[in-house]
């Protein structure tokens, strides 16, 4: 599974908010679907994500656009090149709609290319079986707009025709396959892939096509291949790949995650049910006893049948509930009696309907266990009302309300005719069934297996029970089955999923996916939200509230605790960081000056190049005159004839403001050169404007968020607040004089400015001059840390410690008030605009700390950088804007302001004006400026 850094860095999504590239669209009609059917909010942003990036990705300047969404990808995947990435995800709930986003989405995209806002290529729709092609099919079909589709296999004959419109095929994503593995006779299922490739490539929607897939796998090549199109392999893919999913596990859909609507989200707006995972401590658990084993399931239909009971009294309260009739699904790798998991759950429900059980005890026991059961995704405990079902219970009831049985009995079986792939199972003495098997082959289980479950008659009937598995009617309380419950059927009946022998690393792939079944509810006809959520606009009686919750939570259980770990797994890679609370601002100097930038008057002007670069463009040049060259290389927006000029002048050896900077070039690729050459030359560049006072420019505190449990999460806050309620030793000192502790309460309380927990990680509130308190400091040098905007980097923890150091000489800033900050590059808005000169733009430098010094009626302000200095080159860029910028004293409020820049580094620097800038204490730093 990936890695937690995977589900922090949604990179395209922050990409598209960031750049604001869905606000810049509209489009009509984007809420109506068909009749009854109007599109969720999410459904519409998603659509809007998908449309704004393909724009995005096409528009005529899009070289540079995609090479910076490529560095950004690089950042985290160094591999990743050209041609991985023209693809978009979209983490979508089961049960999110996807099959109505993907259809819109296509009637959208046909559109746009018809207006020739999107290249005209064929749109290809992968799904992974014939079921869910069948239903993509029927709602094509109830689209209110005609859409029409063709099988892919109709794309070999149409793909030579000069007059062909771009149009949408369908097919099964795992029946794309290579040559040799497609069998010769007309009606093999497999296809060719290389049949169907298009030189300018395909958009290809896949809608969980990756299941079943590896991440090597073969075939999830052969999708990115066909979007490619005929393409060098140094440039981008022509096409598009748009990966519509539930579950991921590829590092690449987390980066290239255009919107995320995942579980976590889902749950978090109210749709669904909530979700409990039981004994996710594995506290108790012994593998090789069977008699814990067998209390995991007795536990689960003691929670059954409370869940039944709060229905059965819900319904009593309010006609016009379309609540659902409550259902166990038990999930198991390979439904074989061989495998000890599923005897036993046999073994379990016979020592029910037989008695021979203390129910109560087992009853008792949960009831402690349940009332600090935490829910996903929700900071909330299970209702009173259940607790109280749960506890109260006896073996009548189960008998009575699970297994139909008013007595003892035993079990006997129905067989359908001419259905090879149910079983259903009832007590003896009832003639309801409560649990139906369904598997591949039952002829073959019951042949083998029946005998031994102690099964006792057998009889037949004429219509099987699963396909009536959602009426109102079905008195099936319990399905038992393998992977046909991860995909392809949908019920809002699950309440309880049971897995059984699940545990191996295959079992993350559609743990998710199963779980994802179970969370549909509808309290109202067409209203899919929990009750709470919804009381604001339906009528119901209060009361409801106490029995809803019951029917509106999934509990999952496991057999096992490699079962349970898979679940933990797959839940926290879809939970989204939770936030950590508490942090408070220091009140120790305001206002707090911020400088502000305006674009400069004049442009930059000028562009360094190299002597290689300079004699191929010499060369180059030659060969064009201005209007071809702007033809050929597509040099439509912001090119600028007077960048010609100079081009001229300089090929010409006369004065220009292209200068040759020496050095060598390998590559030279002229569409580029003469972009950033017009770039440079043209760019607005930044001058200092005025000082503002500080507003939310710091903020990056208020989102500080980890990627724990919710327990964790719930510790690491209540540590944070204890931190933030330590006392100062003049306070402390005043109490235990007044006898209002003691000395010892003193001490304790005295060592709370600072706590650590998961070994690597303090909580710290000594600076207390920091903007805001506490600071969060990650002690590992792994980079890895599973809190945002922790301090991170050794030489930040060096340079903080060495600053409490000096803060224990009572002579260091003595006279000054002051405070400082950390900054976040990207998401505070402190900065120092400079002018890269290697890659000819102008960027923003965050230095990771600004330090507000007052005396009197002078200001400083100090800007320190606390990383190495490797790359001299830059740190100079940097310096020299800084002292373009803030070469004179400034001021603010009839107050002089100086601004100063300090990197902090214990390696000497050889370059004179880097030494001139470099400090290798907090002592020396701050005794040169003070």
């Amino acid at each position: 599974m990936v890695g937690i850094m995977a589900n922090q860095t949604l990179l395209l999504s922050k990409f598209i908010e960031g750049r604001g590239l869905s606000e810049r669209y509209e489009y009509e009609e984007l809420e109506s679907f068909s009749k009854g059917i109007r599109l969720h909010y999410y459904q519409k942003e998603s659509i809007k994500n998908a449309l704004a990036f393909l724009r995005f990705w096409y528009k005529k300047d899009s070289y540079d656009s995609r090479k910076s969404l490529l560095e950004h990808y690089q950042n985290y995947d160094k591999n990743l090149k050209k041609q991985d990435i023209a693809r978009a995800s979209f983490w979508m709930a089961t049960g999110s709609g996807k099959t109505i986003i993907m259809i819109k989405l296509m009637d959208l995209m046909l559109t746009l290319m018809k207006e020739e806002q999107l290249p005209k290529k064929p749109i290809m729709l992968l799904v992974p079986n014939d079921k869910i092609l069948s239903q993509f099919k029927e709602n094509i079909k109830r689209y209110h707009k005609k859409l029409e589709y063709r099988e892919l296999k109709e794309y070999e004959s149409v793909k030579n025709s000069l007059f062909s419109e771009p149009c949408i095929y369908l097919a099964r994503s795992d029946l794309l396959d290579s040559k040799e593995n497609v069998g010769k006779d007309k009606k093999a299922k497999r296809l060719d892939y290389e049949n169907y490739k298009n030189n300018e490539g395909w958009y290809i929607l896949l809608d969980e096509a990756h299941r079943g897939e590896n991440a090597n796998s073969k075939r999830k090549g052969y999708f990115h291949e066909l979007a490619r199109g005929e393409v060098s392999e140094d440039d981008f893919a022509k096409g598009f790949v748009l990966n519509f999913s539930a579950t991921f596990e590829d590092e690449i859909d987390f980066l290239s995650c255009a919107y995320n609507y995942n579980l976590a989200e889902f749950n978090k707006d109210g749709y669904g049910k909530n979700i409990a995972v039981l004994n996710e401590s594995l506290d108790y658990k012994n593998e090789d006893n069977e008699e814990d084993r067998k209390r995991t399931i007795l536990e689960s239909f003691i929670i059954f049948n409370a869940m039944k009971k709060a229905r059965k009294k819900l319904l009593s309260l309010n006609v016009n509930f379309t609540y659902h009739n409550p259902l166990i699904i038990a999930v198991s790798n390979k439904v074989n009696t061989q495998d000890a998991g599923i005897r036993l759950y046999f073994k379990t429900i016979l020592s029910i309907l037989q008695n021979k059980v203390a129910i109560q005890k087992v009853a008792l026991n949960l009831y402690e266990k349940l009332k600090g059961q935490e829910l996903y995704f929700k900071a909330d405990k299970l209702s009173e009302e259940l607790l109280e079902f749960v506890k109260n219970v006896n073996n009548e009831e189960l008998r009575k309300n699970i297994f139909y049985a008013h007595e003892n009995a035993n079990l006997e079986c129905y067989m359908v005719k001419g259905n090879d792939k149910e079983i259903a199972f009832c007590s003896k003495n009832s003639n309801k069934p409560f649990m139906l098997l369904n598997i591949a082959n039952v002829k073959e289980w019951q042949k083998e297996f029946l005998q031994t479950l102690s099964v006792e008659t057998i009889k037949d009937v004429s219509k099987g029970f699963f396909d009536e598995i959602n009426s109102e009617n079905s008195s099936i309380n319990i399905m038992l089955g393998s992977k046909v419950f991860s995909e392809g059927w949908d019920s809002n009946r699950v309440n309880l999923i049971s897995f059984i022998n699940i545990g191996s690393i295959n079992a993350k792939k559609y743990v998710l996916q199963t779980i994802g079944r179970g969370v549909r509810i509808e309290p109202f006809l067409n209203k899919r939200k929990r009750l709470s959520v919804l009381k604001e606009e339906m009528d119901f009686k209060e009361a409801c509230l106490k029995y809803a919750p019951a029917l509106e939570t999934l509990f999952i259980m496991a057999s096992d605790n490699k079962a349970i770990s898979s679940i933990i797994e797959g839940l926290n890679v879809v939970m989204r960081t939770k936030p950590l609370q508490g942090f408070k601002k220091t009140k120790i100097l305001s206002p707090l000056p911020v400088p502000k930038y305006k674009n400069k008057a004049s442009l930059h002007q000028q562009y360094k190049i190299s002597a290689k670069e300079a004699e191929d463009l010499r060369e180059f040049m030659q060969d064009y005159d201005e209007d071809v060259l702007i033809v050929k290389q597509c040099l439509y927006e912001g090119f600028k004839y007077s960048t010609f000029e100079e081009i001229k002048k300089f090929n010409e050896g006369e004065k220009s403001q292209i200068q040759k900077s020496g050095g060598n070039e390998d590559k030279f690729d002229a569409k580029r050169t003469l972009k950033i050459i017009n770039a440079s030359l043209n760019a607005k560049l930044k001058e200092f404007d005025k000082f503002e006072d500080l507003k939310d420019e710091i903020k990056h505190y208020k989102e500080m968020q980890a990627n724990f449990s919710e327990e964790e999460v719930r510790k690491i806050n209540e540590m944070i607040k204890s931190v933030m309620r330590a006392k100062s030793e003049a306070e402390l000192e005043k109490e235990v004089e007044e006898g209002k502790i003691s000395f010892k309460e003193a001490l304790k309380q005295a060592k709370l400015d600072e706590v650590q927990f998961k070994e690597n990680y303090t909580i710290s509130a000594k600076l207390k001059e920091h903007y805001y308190k506490p600071l969060v400091i990650y002690h590992k040098d792994d980079g890895k840390s599973e809190i945002n905007f922790a301090i991170t980097h050794k030489s930040e923890r060096e340079f903080l410690q060495d600053l409490e150091k000096n803060l224990q000489n009572e002579a260091f800033l003595k006279g000054y008030k002051w405070c400082f900050s950390k900054l976040v590059e990207k998401k505070d808005e402190i900065y120092i605009p400079y002018f890269d000169e290697r890659e000819q733009k102008e960027r923003k430098f965050y230095p990771d700390f600004i330090f507000w010094l007052k005396k009197g009626k002078s200001f400083k302000i100090l800007f320190i950088d606390p990383k190495g200095l490797s790359y001299e080159e830059n740190a100079k860029f940097k310096i020299n804007a800084f002292e373009e910028l803030f070469s004179q004293i400034l001021t603010y409020n009839n107050e002089k302001i100086e601004v100063i820049l300090r990197y902090y580094n214990k390696n000497a620097q050889s370059d004179f004006k880097l030494k001139k800038y470099t400090k290798s204490s907090v002592k020396e730093l701050f005794e040169e400026i003070v």
